[in-house]
Parts: C-alpha cells; sequence; structure tokens
C-alpha cells in the first residue's frame, strides 16, 4: 500500500491525463466537423441583398457538398468559396452557370443591371471544372463578372441554412434571382 499522499498524488495526475484527454478528443472532433461536415459562418456585405442582410447573417454551411465536385451543386445554389482574389478570404455568391453554360455581359464594365438599347452581349462559355458566381445585388457585387469562373476546387460547401437573425432563421432557398432575370444574364424559365 502506498502512503495517502502519494495515492492521492497518483489520483490527481490520473484525473488530469483524463481531462487532457477528454479536451484533445473534443477540439479534434470540433475541428473535423467544422472542416469536414458543416459549420456556422457569417456572410456579410451588400452583394447578397436581398437575400442576405448587409450588416451579416449567420449561416451553416454544408462542407458535405460542393468540394471540388461540380456534381454536387446547382445553378441558384448560394455557396462559400475561397476568395479568388482576396488570400485568406472568403465569398459568399449564388451559382449563376456550370461548366459548358454560356453566360451573357451586357456593358463594358460589366455594370449588368441595365442593358442598353440595341447593345450586343459579351457571351462566355464556364470552362470546364469551373462555376460562374454572382451576388444577388447586381448593382454592388464582385464576382465573376470581374475575377471570371471560379474554379470546384475553391467551393468550400453550399449554405443551407440561415440561423441568425432569428426572424429569418430557415432554409436558404435555391432560385434564380428575378434581377438576373430583368438584367438579361439568364432567361426568364
Amino acid at each position: 500500500h502506498l502512503p495517502a499522499p502519494a495515492m492521492a498524488s497518483i489520483q490527481a495526475s490520473a484525473s488530469l491525463a483524463q481531462r487532457v484527454a477528454v479536451v484533445t478528443v473534443a477540439v479534434t472532433a470540433t475541428h473535423a466537423f467544422k472542416h469536414n461536415v458543416a459549420e456556422f459562418t457569417l456572410c456579410e456585405g451588400p452583394s447578397m441583398m436581398p437575400t442576405f442582410h448587409a450588416q451579416g447573417d449567420i449561416v451553416v454551411v454544408n462542407h458535405t457538398v460542393a468540394r471540388g465536385n461540380a456534381d454536387d451543386v446547382h445553378v441558384g445554389d448560394v455557396v462559400v468559396a475561397k476568395s479568388p482574389t482576396t488570400p485568406g478570404g472568403n465569398v459568399c455568391k449564388r451559382i449563376m452557370a456550370k461548366e459548358g453554360s454560356e453566360v451573357r455581359i451586357f456593358s463594358e464594365t460589366g455594370n449588368t443591371s441595365r442593358r442598353r438599347k440595341g447593345e450586343t452581349p459579351k457571351t462566355f462559355v464556364v470552362p470546364r471544372g469551373h462555376v460562374w458566381l454572382q451576388g444577388d445585388n447586381v448593382n454592388n457585387s464582385s464576382d465573376s463578372r470581374e475575377y471570371g469562373p471560379v474554379p470546384v476546387a475553391l467551393l468550400k460547401g453550399r449554405v443551407d441554412y440561415r440561423v441568425f437573425p432569428f426572424a429569418h432563421y430557415g432554409a436558404v432557398e435555391r432560385r434564380i434571382p428575378v434581377s438576373w432575370v430583368k438584367a438579361g444574364f439568364v432567361d426568364d424559365e
């Protein structure tokens, strides 16, 4: 038998080791979940208005879809992608077109909300392994009209739910914004 102080020291060490193990497992599981299953993120800025508020909405990004596989996402899905222009940054945009689709852009500046009378659009075909991302707010969005088609490999996941503000909690709809139809990007289907 060990003396009582030695036994207490052994028990305290075992208890500390158990706590460290539990914390290590919890941190590892949280990290794995965040990077492979889903995470909360803030989509902010005016480019996705009116779908999201300019001051920011907290959304759930589903990482089980869109990670390098164009078959997992569809035109009208909102996605989070690594920014093609800002290292370490992300963009939250809607998929306007997938590989092989034709995109029409009006005006030299890319401001496509107003079609000039008689203007012929520039047309682009989205290359293999890419998507065309665009904000719902066509007048105030930095998107594929500026940086071109985005490699599918940059997609981090699909935005499935908005969780805050609570008044707008719910699923994020896959749709074609009316502003895109009015601007002539897509046909009214």
